[in-house]
């Protein structure tokens, strides 16, 4: 088996490497590839988020499929609702709005994490991964190993995407939400 001549490329533009281009050349292209970069790991919470709706609606009306990058929680807490509307069906109602409730803070709370990664919240990024870490272990917990794989998959691309961030933050000055400019 023969190797491929062109080395593999990386997602972003490459500015450092370009040793023709000038330093305000350079400079932009740093500040897009880490605006890039935060935009990809803004996507991915609001992809998790999108995804962990569409379980909670396929759930409801008892469909039997899912999407294994959707949240855990929201699955366990779609379930657990389930289970107590079979037990006490004259309550029906409260446990589907408790569990529609419930998970409409965790759905909001993970597009929340999206929107202001996508602001350039650094800070953002590890407590996001971190929780949705905890949802990959719950996950594993009740042996869904294809969910827990593509948890492991999505943490992995932000893993790359935070180093970018990380690696170019030093360098590149690109104000954030929240802070003076």
């Amino acid at each position: 088996m023969q190797s491929s001549p062109n080395p593999p490329q990386s997602q972003f533009p490459q500015a450092a490497q370009n040793p023709f281009a000038s330093a305000e050349a350079q400079a932009e292209l740093k500040k897009q590839e880490l605006i890039q970069a935060y935009n990809t790991v803004g996507s991915s919470f609001y992809s998790i988020a999108a995804f962990s709706l569409i379980n909670s609606i396929i759930n409801y009306f008892q469909g039997g499929i899912y999407f294994p990058v959707g949240l855990g929680i929201t699955q366990l807490i779609d379930a657990l609702a389930s289970l107590f509307q079979q037990e006490a069906p004259e309550a029906g109602a409260i446990f589907l709005a408790f569990n529609a409730g419930l998970n409409l803070v965790i759905l909001v709370i993970v597009a929340l994490f999206g929107f202001f990664i996508k602001k350039q919240i650094k800070w953002l990024i590890p407590v996001g991964v971190v929780l949705y870490l905890l949802d990959g272990l719950l996950v594993l917990m009740f042996r869904d190993y294809l969910g827990a794989g593509f948890h492991g998959y999505f943490l992995y691309r932000i893993w790359l995407n935070w180093q970018t961030i990380r690696s170019l933050a030093k360098t590149t000055a690109v104000p954030s939400a929240i802070e003076p400019m």
